[in-house]
């Protein structure tokens, strides 16, 4: 059984709706980057963390790499994430957590996306986080896009593959085609363990090479 969840997340895509449901069936405490903070001793907080991250979307990834707080950062979030799994069954969401974790066989490394825009614009709307409501349509794509370079550039910066490549990833789910439900369901599904009959799928595969031949 998995115990460990580590997501990336488009913006307005349900990541973190999905991982409520999940971590409520399964026993995972849900960790953003202002809950891993509180793990650990630093003097990086919630306010200064999202300015860092609006910051890095305006940038080149080589200058994020370079970027003296992009260091501090990931050396925090890798004693954040590595006490998170000590503490119990978790999903971490963001932060190059995959890459911290990827030594682990008990990690799922999911990327979680929406390719439906104009689906992703009236979640962005009601997201009180920003006020958005006065925004055209064109300066909403701008702001989801915007939000999604924040995520993407941290991981970028720091890891080895980018954010969103599917070979980064053990499983990659679209909430639109999906749903958020599906995509939930799913998740849960793959954390536990095989409930397959070994015997049973046996059985069926020497029938079918039977019938093929």
């Amino acid at each position: 059984m998995k115990k460990v969840i580590v997501m990336d997340s488009a913006y307005c895509s349900m990541g973190r709706w999905i991982s409520v449901i999940v971590g409520a069936r399964l026993g995972m405490k849900l960790y953003e980057g202002k809950d891993l903070f509180e793990l650990v001793d630093t003097d990086w907080t919630a306010e200064r963390l999202a300015a860092y991250d609006a910051r890095i979307a305006d940038m080149t990834v080589e200058a994020v790499r370079e970027d003296p707080e992009t260091r501090a950062l990931t050396e925090i979030m890798r004693e954040a994430v590595l006490k998170a799994v000590e503490i119990g069954p978790c999903i971490i969401h963001e932060r190059a957590a995959g890459d911290i974790l990827k030594d682990r066989e008990d990690v799922l490394k999911v990327l979680l996306y929406n390719t439906n825009m104009e689906h992703r614009i009236p979640r962005a709307v009601a997201d009180k986080t920003y006020d958005l409501e006065e925004k055209t349509h064109d300066e909403l794509v701008a702001f989801i896009c915007h939000e999604d370079l924040k995520r993407s550039h941290y991981r970028d910066a720091v890891c080895d593959s980018p954010w969103g490549e599917k070979e980064s990833y053990d499983i990659c789910l679209d909430s639109d085609l999906l749903s958020r439900e599906k995509c939930a369901e799913i998740l849960i599904e793959a954390c536990q363990d095989v409930s397959l009959d070994l015997e049973e799928c046996a059985k069926i595969i020497r029938q079918s090479f039977t019938l093929t031949k």
